[in-house]
């Protein structure tokens, strides 16, 4: 009986302490990600921002109500 008891302890832990180590990687790995996708939409919105804020040469073609 306790060696059913140990077999069945390990069996559960095993998982447990396998996705505990992998928990770490996974986060430092998905945050890069993030960082690497986040910085060229910044940049496009930045650029967008400026391109609007720029003056324009021709007028106004929307109509104003």
């Amino acid at each position: 009986m306790s060696s059913l008891l140990i077999t069945t302890a390990v069996f559960v832990l095993i998982p447990v302490f396998a996705l505990t180590l992998a928990y770490l990687p996974m986060r430092l790995l998905l945050a890069r990600m993030a960082r690497a996708v986040s910085a060229p939409v910044r940049e496009l919105i930045q650029r967008q921002r400026d391109r609007r804020a720029r003056a324009r040469e021709t007028p106004d073609r929307r109509k104003v109500a």
